[in-house]
């Protein structure tokens, strides 16, 4: 499930399908200023004690659309973010209306993102591992 927009809060997105998935994708590219990332959440994942979720996706769309950023996160693994050269030194996507700062992180071409979600989505919540990830800097 995807949380992106404000309705999103209480009713999350479904993502059930890669059609589904290419279409918030598509949707984060024309968002506003305010909309360029999401929070995803795999649903065949256990909970923790706690009721929330053992792991986070986070994704992000440049403003122009052809770059994004990713971070997954979990307790066991720690934050996640794509190996590689840092684009910028600090780079701030907004979800939904919050900014959020991500140090040296290495933007990966839109197509990356999309197959990176659809690999989440479609694998039951696991890491990505159409790309290598690092320790996100803090």
């Amino acid at each position: 499930m995807a949380v992106f927009k404000e309705e999103h809060r209480d009713a999350p997105l479904l993502l059930d399908s890669e059609h589904a998935i290419d279409a918030m994708v598509d949707a984060l590219i024309v968002a506003g200023p305010l909309h360029k990332g999401a929070q995803l959440e795999s649903l065949d994942r256990q909970m923790l004690s706690s009721g929330l979720p053992d792991h986070i996706f986070l994704v992000g769309v440049s403003a122009d659309g052809r770059f994004g950023i990713l971070s997954y996160s979990t307790g066991e693994e720690g934050a996640l973010i794509p190996a590689g050269k840092a684009t910028v030194p600090v780079a701030t996507y907004m979800f939904n209306t919050y900014p959020r700062e991500f140090l040296e992180p290495p933007e990966v071409p839109v197509d990356v993102v999309r197959r990176a979600v659809k690999e989440f989505v479609l694998s039951g919540g696991q890491r990505p591992t159409c790309l290598e990830w690092r320790e996100e800097p803090y």
